[in-house]
C-alpha cells in the first residue's frame, strides 16, 4: 500500500506574507508616533518659539502686542559692541579652559593607564567632580574663594601672603571661573581618554619599541594620532558645553565685577529677564545656536575624514 503524502499549497504563502509585513511597518509607525510628538513639543517648539519671538520687538512695555520688526533684531545683535566683547569673553574661557582640561586629561589617563595600584580610587577622585550640579560647584568655590571667609586666603595668610579678590577683581575674575570649570570638568576628559587608550591595538606601540622610540616619539607619533578620534569627539563636547556655560558663572560671579566675566551666556539672560528684551535675547540665542551648530558640523567633518 503506498501512502500518499498532501504537500500543502503556498501559492498564497508571499501575499499572506507581504500582508502581514504592511501591518507590522504600520504598527510601527503608530507606535513610534507619540515619541515623535513628544520630540516635536519639547525640541522643535522651543526653537520655533525662539526664531518668532527673535522676529518681534518683545519687551517689558511690548508683550500683549510685540510688533514684527523682521530681522532687526539679529541685525542689532551684530552691531552690538557688548555681544562682541561677550563673545570674545567666551572664546578665552572656552579655549583656555578646554586646553587645560586637554592637557590635564590626557596626562592623568596616560598616567592612570600605567599604574597597577589604586587604580579605581584614582578614577573616581577624578570623575567625582562632573557628577556634581554646576551650581552646586558654584555654591562650594564661592565659599572657597571668599575673601574674607574662604578657605584658600585663609591658606594665604598662613604663608604669610595677603588675601586676593579672586572674584570681585576684573583681573581674576575670568582665571577663577576657568579654573573651577577646569577642576569640574577634567575627569571627563580623564575617562573618555582613558577609554580610548585601553582600547588602542598593541601591535603600533611594540613596533615603536622595536624601533628605540622615546616615550615622547611615542606618544607623539603613536597614541595621539590612534586617539585622533576619541580627541576630536572629546573637545567638540567640551567646546559644546563650555559655550553654553552659565549657571556655574551665574553663581560665581553674576557676569562681574562690570562685564569681565559676562559670557554670551550671561548677556543673554540680563538681555531677558534683567533688561526685558526678549526679542533681542532671543536673537542672540539664535546667533549662539548656529555657532555652535557650525563648530560642530566642522568637527563632524574632521571626525569622517579620519575614516
Amino acid at each position: 500500500m503506498q501512502i500518499k503524502y498532501e504537500v500543502p499549497s503556498t501559492i498564497n504563502e508571499p501575499k499572506r506574507r507581504s500582508f502581514l509585513s504592511w501591518v507590522d511597518s504600520k504598527i510601527q509607525i503608530i507606535l513610534l508616533l507619540p515619541a515623535i510628538f513628544l520630540m516635536m513639543v519639547v525640541f522643535l517648539y522651543p526653537i520655533l518659539y525662539t526664531i518668532y519671538l527673535s522676529l518681534h520687538d518683545w519687551t517689558f512695555l511690548t508683550l500683549k502686542n510685540p510688533p514684527f520688526v523682521g530681522m532687526q533684531n539679529i541685525l542689532n545683535v551684530f552691531q552690538d559692541a557688548g555681544f562682541y566683547k561677550s563673545m570674545l569673553l567666551t572664546g578665552i574661557y572656552v579655549g583656555a579652559g578646554v586646553l587645560i582640561q586637554f592637557i590635564l586629561g590626557l596626562t592623568l589617563a596616560l598616567a592612570v593607564n600605567r599604574i597597577t595600584v589604586g587604580h579605581g580610587l584614582f578614577t573616581t577622585l577624578l570623575v567625582f567632580p562632573m557628577m556634581v550640579t554646576p551650581v552646586v560647584v558654584g555654591l562650594i568655590w564661592k565659599f572657597i574663594m571668599d575673601y574674607n571667609f574662604g578657605i584658600l586666603n585663609y591658606a594665604l595668610t598662613l604663608i604669610g601672603l595677603e588675601k586676593v579678590s579672586m572674584l570681585t577683581s576684573s583681573t581674576l575674575a575670568l582665571p577663577s571661573t576657568i579654573m573651577v570649570d577646569v577642576w569640574q570638568w577634567t575627569g571627563f576628559m580623564f575617562i573618555i581618554f582613558l577609554a580610548g587608550i585601553k582600547s588602542l591595538p598593541d601591535e603600533p606601540f611594540e613596533a615603536a619599541q622595536m624601533d628605540g622610540a622615546s616615550v615622547w616619539q611615542t606618544l607623539w607619533n603613536v597614541t595621539i594620532p590612534l586617539l585622533k578620534p576619541v580627541i576630536i569627539v572629546a573637545l567638540v563636547m567640551r567646546i559644546a558645553g563650555s559655550i553654553k556655560v552659565f549657571d556655574q558663572i551665574f553663581v560665581l560671579t553674576g557676569g562681574g565685577p562690570g562685564t569681565s566675566t559676562e559670557t554670551v551666556s550671561i548677556l543673554l539672560h540680563r538681555k531677558a529677564f534683567a533688561d526685558f528684551n526678549f526679542g533681542y535675547a532671543s536673537a542672540v540665542a539664535i546667533v549662539l545656536t548656529i555657532i555652535v551648530g557650525i563648530l560642530c558640523w566642522f568637527a563632524i567633518r574632521a571626525l569622517y575624514s579620519e575614516k
